[in-house]
């Protein structure tokens, strides 16, 4: 008798215990922003019926699937507290914790409201979802400047991956240069016409702010996010294409963490004029208060080489014609892929 009181003592502890490992755990805790998915795992020795999903605390579910699989992923399209139902085969049910989604992702920091005592933190839009990874843009043109502009040079060539000097004897349109000493001839390696009036590479001028895409990656890159928040920010390679129309070339392939939407990605992510729109921060209009527009710049080449594209975000609109590279009124929106869940 004695040992069937302590077994079934220990089924019932055993029993106990199965009760209380049961619930629903979010696999994806950093996942709460509108356009990233959030997934629940359910953890119950009963079959699961199906799933509701409540938004606010509102009587009626956003979202109902029938289901019997024990991992079920939603994803958001407007903030608010959101709570997972799950049915299970007696018609009990079990409820998630309630987890915030906010309307955009916050990621880093930068000066953007113009007071420079500290910077803020900055909103970035999600614009895709792919294998564990999302594509972001930042809400705002958060800066206004060239895409690549050595002033004292009057034409500039457009590459993504390491813009240029020029591929001729001569660095400018016309026989009547509006000014001779801005002309540059192929003087070798180091030929490069400097600030200074010396002589330079190419690589020289690059690796500087001169070009937008070492602002991109050594210098906002580690000016606005922490060590942790950079763990989250994946290595891009980029694809930089032709320009569709005149076949301008796009240059090499290039690795990124920082960089500017192509005009595929574009047409991607962003397939219309209400989703291209934006405003400026006002630390970006202090910068260029002649961007009214709200212009901002493509990586891909325009229809000369002098030209990238740009998108005008007061309207939405965008072609592959482009603007001079060395127009400084112009607005940066970087974008960066990071890892998504946890």
């Amino acid at each position: 008798m004695k040992k069937l009181f302590f077994l079934a003592l220990l089924l019932a502890l055993l029993a106990a215990f199965a009760c209380a490992e049961e619930g629903i755990v979010c696999d994806t805790v950093f996942n709460g922003c509108v356009g990233l998915p959030i997934t629940w795992t359910v953890e119950s020795d009963q079959a699961v019926t199906s799933y509701n999903v409540y938004k606010d605390g509102e009587a009626k579910p956003v979202y109902s699937e029938t289901s019997s699989g024990t991992v079920f992923t939603y994803t958001p399209k407007k903030g608010g507290q959101y709570l997972l139902k799950c049915v299970l085969e007696d018609g009990g049910a079990l409820l998630s914790d309630e987890l915030s989604v906010a309307d955009v992702m916050y990621l880093g920091t930068y000066e953007q409201d113009g007071k420079t005592d500290s910077p803020e933190p900055i909103e970035w839009t999600v614009l895709g979802v792919e294998d564990g990874r999302a594509l972001l843009i930042t809400r705002h043109i958060i800066h206004n400047n060239s895409y690549f502009n050595p002033w004292w040079i009057k034409y500039k060539y457009t590459y993504w991956a390491h813009s240029y000097i020029g591929d001729f004897d001569t660095n400018y349109w016309g026989s009547q240069p509006e000014d001779p000493s801005r002309r540059y001839r192929i003087y070798g390696r180091d030929g490069i016409l400097m600030e200074d009036k010396t002589r330079g590479s190419e690589e020289q001028l690059y690796n500087s702010e001169l070009h937008c895409r070492y602002w991109c990656n050594s210098m906002f890159y580690f000016d606005a996010f922490t060590d942790e928040e950079r763990q989250r920010i994946l290595l891009t390679h980029n694809v930089n294409k032709d320009n569709p129309d005149s076949r301008v070339a796009g240059g090499p392939d290039t690795d990124d963490y920082v960089f500017f939407l192509s005009w595929d990605e574009l047409k991607k992510y962003m397939p219309t004029a209400d989703s291209r729109k934006c405003i400026q921060t006002q630390a970006a209009i202090n910068e260029k208060r002649d961007n009214q527009g709200n212009c901002w710049w493509l990586r891909s080449p325009g229809q000369f080489r002098i030209n990238a594209m740009i998108v005008y975000g007061a309207s939405g609109h965008a072609t592959t014609y482009g603007t001079d590279v060395g127009h400084s009124n112009v607005g940066y929106r970087p974008c960066v892929w990071i890892s998504i869940g946890g």
